[in-house]
This record gives structure tokens, C-alpha cells and sequence, in this order.
């Protein structure tokens, strides 16, 4: 995926944890299908972003041990902050890409990753680094976004954004699933993989609050940076008509849809 059109990480790292409600049952949902864990396990979070949901595993599981990684250095440091705050001692943080880990082979008990592995960037290499660093035996739990007409609120602004920004700016989102996560496992010669579709929906309390998540600093940034005032008068108008119909008594409740694969090397 081209980086010049995906979010700036680094950058939106300050505003990300506005973002997290969205998500956090996500987040759940990857914790509940991975396999118990006992003290003194190792643990690794891939594409943690600021801690999540490596952070709430610690909590939960206080004689475990977790790194979590995230090539944003920006994640990073907000997410060694929060640990600290919080005194959550179990749990580390590295600067650190999926497909180039420095891991040793066979040194972790579980991995995690909640819309980070097997998503961005070189698949397979994430695959075969999940391979490597996963002792036989261990497992691991991941979420993916699947077909992308389930990613509602990324289709829809997409949609809205396409007319008016270069190409190359909205090609990369239209691709950005994990339909092939599965296969990537496989051949990696993972082959104890389990799959479930995971249902939730993103809450908004109203039209502005809504707006202020698509134009704001964070997933789309690249792409309102690119347009004037009129185009971005145009854009909400469409936002505002394809989301109505999302539309209830509390705000807005728009319906998702990804894919949990978890299982044991």
C-alpha cells in the first residue's frame, strides 16, 4: 500500500486514542479467541499503535510478559507514556516494523494484532515473521478488516473523496483488507488457523461528531489536505446523504464487519 496515501502514523498518534471506543470491541474480540496464556508468558503485540490491546492483556494478566511494536515511532511513545501513568510494569514498547522483527526464532508464547498484521505493507514477510518468532505450540489471535464493503465508514468516505482527489490518494484504501490473511498464514506453514466474522458498529452522537472523525487529523488527513474549501463542502454533502441512512435517535450507528483468525503454530 502506498504510504503517501495511507495516514500519517507519527502524526496522528495524538489524536489516535480519540479513535479507540471505535475499536475497542475489536480489541475484545481478538483477546477472547486467543488461547490462555500463563504466567511468565511472552507475549508480543504487533501494531500496537498506542497500547492496544496489549495494554488491557497486561492488566488482565499481570504475570505475563508483552512487548508490543509499532513501526510509528509516535505510537511508541505514547504508548511507553500510558504505561507508565498507569504503573503497568508487565509491558514494554519497540519502535519496530511486522515484516523486519528482531526477535529471536521460537521466543514468543502468543502473538496479537488488532488491524496492523497482514494488512499494511509486505504480507507475507508479516507472515513469516509471526512464523519465526512463535514457538510450536504457541498461538496467536489477529483481526483484519475482510471484504472491504463491510468497512462502511472507509467505503463511504472513499466514495465521497474519489471524485475529487487524485487517484492515487483513494486506489491504496480500496485495497486496504485482509482477505488474504488466511492464505498468508498457510504459507508461512501456519496451518492451525481458525477464522470468525466479528460484527460491531461505530457510534457517532451526531452529524458533527461524525464529520469532525472524517475531516480531522487522522485516517483521512492526506486527502482533505489536497482540497479547497469548495471540494470539502462538496465532500461533506455526500458524506451527510450516504451516512443518513445510519442515522438513529442516539446519533449515528454505523455497522462493520472484519475477521478474527487465531489458532497455534
Amino acid at each position: 500500500m502506498g504510504s503517501e496515501a495511507l495516514p500519517d502514523f507519527d502524526r496522528m498518534a495524538v489524536v489516535f486514542d480519540r479513535y479507540l471506543p471505535l475499536i475497542d470491541p475489536v480489541g475484545e474480540a481478538v483477546l477472547d479467541h486467543l488461547a490462555p496464556v500463563p504466567d511468565g508468558a511472552q507475549v508480543l503485540d504487533v501494531a500496537c499503535g498506542t497500547g492496544e490491546p496489549g495494554l488491557t492483556l497486561a492488566r488482565r494478566s499481570p504475570g505475563v510478559h508483552i512487548v508490543g511494536i509499532d513501526a510509528a515511532d509516535g505510537m511508541v511513545q505514547l504508548a511507553r507514556a500510558k504505561a507508565h501513568r498507569d504503573g503497568v510494569r508487565n509491558i514494554r514498547f519497540e519502535a519496530m516494523a511486522a515484516e523486519r522483527m528482531t526477535f529471536a526464532d521460537q521466543s514468543m508464547d502468543a502473538v496479537i494484532s488488532r488491524f496492523g498484521l497482514l494488512m499494511f505493507g509486505d504480507t507475507a514477510a508479516g507472515a513469516r515473521q509471526l512464523a519465526r518468532v512463535l514457538r510450536p505450540g504457541g498461538s496467536f489471535s489477529i483481526a483484519v478488516w475482510d471484504d472491504m464493503s463491510t468497512n462502511t465508514l472507509v467505503r463511504l468516505t472513499i466514495d465521497a473523496l474519489r471524485p475529487r482527489v487524485p487517484p492515487d490518494l483513494v486506489a491504496p484504501f480500496e485495497r486496504l483488507d485482509g482477505a488474504d490473511a488466511r492464505d498468508r498464514l498457510r504459507d508461512a506453514a501456519v496451518t492451525n488457523v481458525q477464522s470468525a466474522v466479528f460484527e460491531w458498529h461505530y457510534a457517532f452522537t451526531s452529524e458533527e461528531s461524525l464529520w469532525q472523525f472524517v475531516s480531522g487529523p487522522g485516517v483521512f488527513g492526506r486527502q482533505f489536505a489536497v482540497l479547497d474549501d469548495e471540494a470539502k463542502r462538496a465532500v461533506r454533502a455526500d458524506v451527510e446523504r450516504s451516512f443518513s441512512r445510519y442515522r438513529a435517535a442516539s446519533g449515528y450507528r454505523i455497522p462493520h464487519t472484519c475477521r478474527v483468525h487465531w489458532g497455534r503454530r
